[in-house]
């Protein structure tokens, strides 16, 4: 028979021109491919489609009726009305109805759909439909019952960023812990021709933030790409409950304070061994030269 348009509801359409309130009179949406087979090359053209109008009790007769193909719909992830269902306004569905059954015999709906005015109606209005005694789900229900999920992934950003301030801090204090041994000499040379130890400590702080920076540099860099190809790979997914925009970029106060972190932690990390060969004395420091 078909399946009558709802706007929010249908799947996306993804070739013809269709208006938001979808096919109008004398024309179908189909899906995109089924059974093996690829719809796109129908779109518009005019098709007949035939139903069976009953005459009589278990009698029946084919009844041809022809309608243009105005569009054709993602059925790639299908919905309750199933992968195959073909799309016609509520006027055409009416009438092919009317005219497929006796009059007198009375017509029964599977399912009905109640649109809000504003998504604060939507638990009052689910109370009245459930008292009625019908089963009742949303697309906002939905939605909730994702809450879960994304408290779980911001929970995972939160302990993958502490992995990474623990990283760097370790980084820092073996950095640190390997200049006291191998640039000893080098603090000796320095304190040797004038040179401070609070300034040779400033040149390793600096030297160490710099190293830091091409990490954060390039870190940021491998996860600004991996974003922006990630968002064009779920968009292509076509996901509704979770929307997002082809090739966006992330949010440069997330990039920036990656950048800053890794060299402030890795100079956190090495600060007291910095500290402590910032203090040795050039004696020591070249007694075995």
């Amino acid at each position: 028979m078909g399946t009558p348009f709802i706007s929010g509801i249908t799947p996306k359409i993804l070739l013809g021109d269709v208006s938001e309130d979808g096919p109008g009179e004398g024309q179908i949406l189909l899906p995109d491919k089924g059974q093996g087979q690829k719809y796109t090359e129908l779109l518009g053209k005019e098709m007949s489609f035939v139903y069976t109008k009953e005459i009589g009790p278990g009698n029946g007769e084919p009844v041809s009726i022809s309608l243009r193909v105005s569009g054709i719909y993602d059925n790639s992830s299908p919905r309750t009305d199933g992968a195959q269902a073909a799309y016609v306004s509520s006027k055409v569905l009416q009438s092919t109805l009317a005219n497929a059954r006796p009059a007198t015999k009375t017509l029964v709906y599977p399912r009905a759909y109640v649109r809000v005015d504003s998504a604060d109606e939507v638990v009052n209005v689910q109370n009245q439909v459930r008292a009625l005694g019908y089963s009742v789900n949303s697309v906002a229900g939905q939605i909730r019952s994702l809450s879960g999920l994304f408290a779980l992934l911001a929970l995972v950003s939160w302990v993958i960023g502490g992995f990474l301030i623990i990283f760097c801090l370790g980084v820092g204090v073996s950095v640190g812990g390997s200049w006291i041994k191998q640039r000893a000499r080098e603090v000796g040379l320095l304190k040797a021709i004038g040179w401070s130890g609070a300034s040779i400590a400033g040149v390793y702080m600096v030297e160490l933030a710099a190293v830091g920076l091409i990490i954060g540099v390039t870190g940021a860099l491998l996860g600004t790409l991996c974003s922006v190809i990630g968002t064009a790979v779920f968009n292509g997914l076509q996901l509704d409950l979770l929307p997002v925009t082809a090739w966006a970029m992330p949010n440069w106060l997330l990039v920036l304070g990656a950048l800053l972190c890794v060299p402030l932690f890795l100079c956190l990390g090495a600060l007291g061994h910095v500290a402590r060969l910032a203090r040795l004395d050039a004696d020591s420091s070249l007694r075995d030269l």
